[in-house]
């Protein structure tokens, strides 16, 4: 890369470069590409119809160069407005927050704000939705699991391409973790620890996330012909308190499960901290596995057993499937395999 050629161009290092500064010409002669493929790398066309490699070799120049893009130029030449909104129910949710960071740092990569509005939606006349539409948003990342359809159609009436984020849906492109196979796994996992009475704390049952795994828990203890007793499902609402309750409704049964399958991380602690109130010892007494793998769960004085699913990723792939949806592609719904991580609340010690 002649980055040093390409400065030169742009002027830099004499009086002029104060007026001139680096366009995609020099980004072009610098990275050895066509101006043109500088700015489809640049300005939003997923990286998936140019090769990586030259990507990375463009940013890297563009980096070198210190080339600062013109919003209002980008704008008039693209007709957009260069933002996307997002619409999040809970600020203070881990998972969802961890999403949602990696889709910002994802859309300024290809020059785009975002716009954040809280939606705990519920028709089509959500005010946060509807004020992120009347900002002249490009697309929209809805991070809603709860299984309601009625605002989607409005949203596409309207035309602003949308996809969901962490929810599963026939009719509507967007990104989620595989749930189903995450419950099954860590159902399984139990069932190998040598378990045959799972309790399960669910989520709300008009959230996909929480009806798939549930699926899950329900498969595995079908293959192991194992019986799902009604009193084994309690159901929370994700939170501490809620799952609290479950635990403890789980716990004082007549015959107790010895396991516990929860179905997010905040739920497993809960049901951990219940169990010890019982004078139960994790995992001799009750074994325990959570989901989302948050950052605490390695970090406990018993480290818990958790489902992972990069939320990262899954943040970044629901911008890079809408930019797709925005430039006309047809596009499919992303799906992330999920993986079990092992820990000490739902391990024996050999020893």
């Amino acid at each position: 890369m002649d980055v040093g050629k390409a400065n030169r161009l742009a002027g830099r290092g004499t009086v002029e470069s104060s007026r001139r500064k680096p366009t995609i010409k020099h980004i072009a002669e610098a990275a050895g590409v066509h101006p043109s493929t500088v700015s489809r790398a640049l300005n939003g066309l997923p990286e998936s119809r140019i090769p990586q490699e030259t990507v990375d070799r463009i940013h890297k120049a563009a980096a070198e160069l210190r080339y600062e893009p013109n919003p209002w130029a980008q704008s008039l030449r693209t007709k957009r407005a260069m933002m996307i909104g997002m619409a999040i129910p809970r600020f203070t949710d881990y998972v969802l927050a961890q999403m949602f960071e990696a889709a910002q740092i994802r859309a300024m990569k290809f020059g785009y704000h975002t716009l954040t509005a809280g939606a705990e939606v519920g028709g089509v006349d959500n005010v946060a939705i509807k004020g992120l539409i009347d900002r002249r948003i490009d697309g929209l990342i809805l991070a809603t699991a709860k299984i309601h359809d009625q605002y989607l159609p409005e949203i596409e009436r309207r035309g602003v391409p949308f996809v969901l984020l962490n929810r599963k849906s026939a009719d509507y492109p967007g990104v989620t973790g595989d749930d189903e196979v995450g419950g099954y796994l860590a159902t399984r996992h139990l069932i190998d620890q040598g378990h045959t009475r799972i309790g399960h704390i669910s989520g709300p049952t008009d959230v996909s996330t929480a009806l798939n795994r549930a699926c899950g828990y329900r498969r595995a203890m079908a293959e192991a012909n194992l019986p799902v007793h009604s009193e084994l499902i309690q159901q929370g609402t994700f939170d501490a308190d809620s799952a609290g309750r479950a635990a403890a409704n789980l716990l004082n049964l007549p015959v107790r499960p010895t396991a516990i399958f929860a179905v997010n991380d905040i739920s497993a602690l809960a049901a951990m901290s219940v169990a010890r109130q019982c004078g139960l010892t994790i995992p001799e007494d009750l074994a325990v596995v959570g989901y989302n793998d948050s950052e605490v769960s390695s970090l406990l004085p018993i480290p818990l057993t958790s489902v992972r699913v990069s939320l990262q990723e899954m943040g970044s792939a629901a911008v890079d499937l809408l930019l797709a949806l925005m430039n006309g592609e047809t596009v499919e719904s992303v799906v992330k395999a999920p993986q079990l991580i092992p820990r000490q609340s739902s391990v024996l010690s050999r020893s």
